[in-house]
C-alpha cells in the first residue's frame, strides 16, 4: 500500500532564536536544515528520489551532510514502505546527523564530564510524522487529511523524564538549559590578573565562550559546529561597519593606510601578548583577540586597508570586549590611542578630497522574508507532480538568494523555500530586498491560486544597533514581515527603525509605493533638501495639534496640520535661495503635496499614495537612516539636483 508521509521537525523558532552571536543564529538555522536533509535522505534511500514532494531535489547528493541545500522542517513524500519502519529510520537517520555534527563539534572541546551536555543535545530534536493510504486521483482529499493529522500530532506533546537537571546556573542564551562549563573554569572577582587571563584564554579558546558567559551543551554546539560558512560568520558589528570599510577604498594612500592599521592591530595584540608580530604580518593561531576578529575567507574579500580583520575592531566600544582580559587602564588605552591614530589619518585622508570627518555606522539590517498565498496556492495544485514542480522552483529560488544577498554585501543566514533571513548593511538593504522580491515573482510567476493570483513576497526589515540583542533584532525582523503581511494584498515591505535607547519608527507600504517613495525620498537627504530635522519639526508639529479622533475638530485639525507640515517642507527645499533649480524645487513639492494627500498628482502625472502625516514622518526618519549609510559609502561631492532625477 502506498502512503502520503509527512515529516515535521522542531524546534524551529525558539531554537533559532537563542542566539547571542550571528554565528549562533546561523548554525541554528544550518543544523535544522542539516536534520531535514537527512529526514529526505532516508526517505529517498528506501523509496526512491520520485518519491520525495517538498523537497523536490534533483539528485539526491544534494541532500548529503555539509551540502548548501536548505531543506525546511517539513517534508511530504509519496512511499511505499511502512510508515511505521519507515518513521523509525528516519528518526534513527536524524539522530546519527545530529550525533554526527555533535562529534565534529566536540572534538574541539575538553570537557570532563560530556554526559550532560550530550543529553541535552539529545533532547533538542521534536520529530513527528505522521501517514495516510493513497488512493491515486485523491490527492488533494489525502493531503488535508495529513495535514489534519499533523496537526493534531503536534497538539499531543511527549513529555519525558529530565536527565540533564543540575544546580549550575542556566544558559546565558536561552535560560532553560543548565551550563555545562564546570563553575571553577571562570575567573573569580579575587583572582590574578594572570590567573584571571588564563582562564579568560581558555574560556574562548576551548569552549568559544565570554568572560562570563555561561553556555549549554546545545549552545557549546552551535558555537563550536561548522556550517558552509565554515567556522566564523560575520558579526553584526560588522555588517554595521560595511557602509564605511566601501568609504575607506576612497583613500589614496591605502598602503599608509594599512600600516597604520596594523600599527592598531599590533598595540591590541601587545596588550595580551600572546602572538609574534613581524613587520606587517601577523599570526593570529594563539590569539584570541585576532582570531575572533577574522572574517571567513570564503565568503568575504580581504579589505584592501584591513585585511581580514572584522570591521567590528573599528569601534572603540568593543576594546572592551577585546581587551578585557587587562585591568590596567594605562595598557588598554594603547590600544584606544593607536586606534584614534588610525582615525586622524583616515580624517586626513578624507579632508584632502573635501570629505568631512565620519565614523562606522553602528547600525545594519535584518532582513526577514516569506512568500505570500503559498498555501492557498498549493491547495490550489491539485496533483503530487505538480507540487513537485513548485518544490523544485522554490529551491532554485533559494538557491538563488545567496547570491542577491551577496552581491549586496549581506550575510545569509539561511533560505529555504520561501523564507529567507539575512543581515545586510545599509546602504544595500532597500534594493537587495527589492531584487528578492523581484526575483520570488518571477521564480513563481506560473503558478497561481484558485482566484488566479500569483505568490508575491511580503519582507520585513529590522534597523537595530549592532550592541542590541540578536533575540531582540530577530523578533523586530519578524514583527515586520507580519505588518507587510497586514497590508491589503500583502506583497508589500515593512520596515522598522529601533534606536537605541529611543522609540521604534514603522512603516509598512505595498511593493511598488513604499518603496519607490523611499527612492525618491533618499535622494533629496542625501543632499540637504530636507534635513535630518525635519521629521522630528514635523512631529512636533503633530504633536501640538492632536486631538481625540471623535472631537469634533479632528478632520479640519487633520488639514491644518497637513498645510503647516508643507510649509515646513517648502521652508526645508527653498531656504536658503537656490538650494534648489526653482523647477525642480516645484516637482519635488508637488511630490510632497501628493504624498500627504493635499494634490491628487504630482507635476510629472505620476499616481501617489496619500498617508497621513504620521507614517510620512516616519518615512522621512527610514529615508535619512538609509540617506546616511549611502552617503557614507559612496560621498558624491558633486551631487547636484540632477542627481534627483530618476
Amino acid at each position: 500500500m502506498n502512503y502520503l508521509f509527512q515529516v515535521g521537525l522542531g524546534p524551529v523558532q525558539s531554537f533559532i532564536a537563542s542566539a547571542r552571536r550571528s554565528r549562533d543564529l546561523a548554525f541554528g538555522s544550518s543544523l535544522l536544515s542539516e536534520l531535514s536533509k537527512a529526514a529526505a535522505l532516508q526517505i529517498v534511500k528506501l523509496n526512491g528520489l520520485e518519491s520525495l514532494i517538498f523537497p523536490a531535489p534533483e539528485s539526491e547528493e544534494v541532500l548529503y551532510a555539509g551540502t548548501p541545500l536548505n531543506v525546511a522542517n517539513k517534508i511530504v513524500a509519496l512511499i511505499h514502505h511502512s510508515p511505521d519502519d519507515l518513521g523509525r529510520l528516519v528518526n534513527n537517520a536524524i539522530q546519527q546527523r545530529l550525533h554526527g555534527i555533535r562529534d565534529a563539534a566536540y572534538e574541539k572541546i575538553s570537557l570532563t564530564d560530556q554526559r550532560f551536555a550530550y543529553a541535552q543535545i539529545e533532547d533538542l530534536v521534536e520529530f513527528t510524522w505522521v501517514a495516510y493510504p493513497y488512493e491515486e486521483g485523491k490527492y488533494v482529499e489525502v493531503r488535508q487529511q495529513v495535514e489534519a493529522l499533523m496537526a493534531a500530532r503536534k497538539n499531543t506533546r511527549d513529555f519525558a523524564h529530565v536527565t540533564w537537571g543540575s544546580s549550575r546556573p542556566k544558559s546565558s542564551i536561552d535560560g532553560q538549559l543548565e551550563s555545562v562549563i564546570p563553575e571553577e573554569e571562570y575567573p573569580h572577582r579575587k583572582s590574578s590578573e594572570k590567573e584571571r587571563f588564563e582562564k579568560i584564554d581558555r574560556l574562548y579558546k576551548n569552549y568559544k565562550a565570554g568572560p562570563a558567559e555561561r553556555l549549554s551543551g546545545v549552545d557549546l554546539l552551535k558555537r563550536n559546529g561548522a556550517t558552509t560558512w565554515g567556522t566564523n560568520f560575520p558579526s553584526t558589528s560588522h555588517i554595521a561597519t560595511l557602509p564605511f570599510l566601501q568609504r575607506l577604498l576612497l583613500i589614496s594612500d591605502q598602503k599608509q593606510a594599512r600600516g597604520k592599521w596594523h600599527a592598531y592591530i599590533e598595540k591590541v595584540v601587545r596588550v595580551v601578548d600572546r602572538i609574534d608580530v613581524k613587520e606587517t604580518e601577523i599570526t593570529p593561531e594563539n590569539s584570541q583577540i585576532v582570531y575572533t576578529a577574522r572574517l571567513s575567507s570564503n565568503h568575504y574579500r580581504s579589505h584592501l586597508i584591513l585585511g581580514e580583520y572584522e570591521g567590528s575592531m573599528l569601534f572603540e566600544e568593543r576594546l572592551v570586549d577585546l581587551i578585557d582580559v587587562v585591568k590596567t587602564p594605562e595598557i588598554r588605552n594603547e590600544a584606544r590611542d593607536a586606534l584614534r591614530d588610525f582615525y586622524q589619518y583616515i580624517d586626513s585622508q578624507f579632508a584632502e578630497q573635501g570629505l568631512g570627518k565620519v565614523r562606522p555606522n553602528p547600525y545594519y539590517a535584518l532582513i526577514h522574508a516569506d512568500g505570500d498565498g503559498m498555501g492557498a496556492v498549493i491547495d490550489a495544485l491539485g496533483v503530487s507532480e505538480q507540487h513537485r514542480r513548485l518544490s523544485r522552483v522554490l529551491g532554485q529560488f533559494a538557491s538563488g538568494v545567496e547570491s542577491i544577498v551577496k552581491k549586496h554585501q549581506g550575510a545569509l543566514v539561511y533560505a529555504g523555500g520561501d523564507d529567507v533571513l539575512a543581515f545586510v548593511p545599509l546602504h544595500t538593504v532597500l534594493w537587495c530586498a527589492q531584487e528578492l522580491a523581484r526575483s520570488f515573482r518571477g521564480a513563481l510567476k506560473g503558478f497561481s491560486d484558485e482566484k488566479g493570483r500569483f505568490p508575491t513576497l511580503s519582507v520585513g526589515i529590522a534597523i537595530v544597533h549592532h550592541l542590541n540583542s540578536l533575540r531582540d533584532a530577530l523578533e523586530l525582523a519578524r514583527n515586520a514581515e507580519k505588518r507587510a503581511k497586514d497590508i491589503d494584498g500583502k506583497n508589500a515591505l515593512a520596515i522598522t527603525v529601533s534606536k537605541r535607547g529611543g522609540e521604534d519608527y514603522q512603516i509598512a507600504g505595498a511593493w511598488g509605493d513604499l518603496d519607490n517613495i523611499l527612492e525618491q525620498l533618499i535622494p533629496l537627504c542625501r543632499i540637504d533638501a530636507i534635513p535630518d530635522g525635519a521629521a522630528y519639526e514635523l512631529r512636533d508639529l503633530a504633536q501640538r495639534l492632536t486631538v481625540p479622533k471623535n472631537d469634533s475638530r479632528f478632520l479640519k485639525l487633520q488639514e491644518v496640520i497637513k498645510w503647516d507640515a508643507l510649509r515646513i517642507l517648502q521652508r526645508k527645499l527653498r531656504v536658503p535661495q537656490g538650494k534648489l533649480l526653482e523647477e525642480k524645487a516645484d516637482e519635488v513639492e508637488s511630490f510632497l503635496k501628493a504624498r500627504l494627500g493635499i494634490e491628487q498628482k504630482p507635476s510629472d502625472g505620476k499616481n501617489i499614495k496619500a498617508v497621513d502625516l504620521e507614517a510620512f514622518i516616519n518615512e522621512l526618519i527610514v529615508a535619512q537612516v538609509l540617506a546616511d549609510a549611502m552617503q557614507l559609502a559612496s560621498p558624491n561631492k558633486e551631487q547636484s539636483n540632477d542627481s534627483l532625477d530618476h
